[in-house]
């Protein structure tokens, strides 16, 4: 038998499916303005963050002491200057790179990490689930920034490092939401008919179950991209993550702590952006979580 006869049985024998739980873009036109408005601001920081010299043509490292705590609009500033003449607009824009940069980078090491360790567990069980789900409680005992606060004191403080301790933190909680989903699909139809057919191991975990983790996956790595872009900010407030003299929003609160009673707006600019961008994240991510759901979508269609 071919292969492709093989792949109409396994279909034919999972009977009707809604297909890839993936393909959510084309549903997409039911989401609500304020996840539209979300998801522009998530393309603007982004845009930002890839090409920032289109918002500013400041330098955020370069310091002129003379034009120290200028105001708004003061000789083309437009937010203004910090302690040590620094644009302040500049630094903000920079700092989106940087806050991208993070957060993509944990939440890709992540989720690499965390998939094989799930699925690989969840499919084949027995003494590797036990152990690996040993693991995943032990690294998930330990809280972000304390680990950080660790790793920097034995590996130096640095944005890498930051990146380093958040990815060993947030890969558990993938690995579990990908080890619950193929737990689930391990034993689906179309699954036992692969097997019927004498598809096993790592063909059957690649081909017919890790598709339809995808959505879980996706949605799972959003919440890992706020969280970690919050706790790389929060690392940086205590210099332990971004030194100077990097744009990092953490790094401007921290810097604007001894002018906060003078020039409060230091403190409120970068902490401002750094909750929308995490707002943002938050809300599209369960925009996503809901589109990708199929039980939700269900229930929306059945109350029409």
């Amino acid at each position: 038998m071919s292969s492709s006869s093989d792949e109409r049985v396994v279909a034919a024998a999972a009977g009707p499916t809604p297909g890839p739980r993936w393909r959510w873009a084309g549903r997409w036109r039911g989401g609500s303005w304020l996840t539209r408005l979300a998801a522009l601001v998530l393309l603007a920081t982004m845009v930002a963050a890839v090409v920032p010299s289109l918002f500013t043509s400041f330098d955020p490292e370069l310091a002129i002491p003379v034009d120290r705590m200028l105001g708004f609009g003061v000789d083309g500033h437009l937010l203004g200057t910090d302690a040590i003449g620094r644009d302040v607009y500049a630094r903000l824009v920079y700092g989106a790179r940087l806050a991208w940069v993070v957060g993509l980078a944990v939440a890709a090491g992540s989720l690499v990490c965390g998939v094989t360790l799930g699925a690989t567990a969840g499919y084949f069980g027995g003494a590797l689930d036990s152990v690996v789900s040993r693991f995943i409680d032990g690294i998930l005992a330990f809280p972000p920034i304390l680990l950080g606060l660790v790793l920097a004191a034995i590996l130096g403080p640095g944005t890498w490092t930051a990146v380093f301790a958040l990815v060993v933190v947030y890969t558990p909680l993938t690995a579990r939401v990908v080890r619950a989903s193929v737990l689930t699909e391990k034993s689906a139809p179309y699954v036992m008919a692969s097997r019927g057919l004498g598809h096993r191991g790592l063909r059957t975990l690649a081909r017919e179950i890790l598709p339809n983790t995808v959505g879980p996956v996706i949605v799972v790595g959003t919440l890992i991209a706020s969280r970690a872009i919050i706790i790389e900010a929060s690392l940086s407030f205590l210099g332990v993550g971004t030194q100077q003299p990097s744009p990092s929003w953490g790094l401007m609160a921290a810097e604007a702590q001894q002018q906060v009673l003078i020039a409060p707006s230091l403190l409120v600019l970068p902490v401002t952006v750094l909750a929308v961008l995490v707002l943002a994240l938050n809300f599209v991510g369960d925009a996503m979580a809901e589109k990708l759901d199929p039980q939700s979508r269900t229930t929306r269609a059945s109350s029409r």
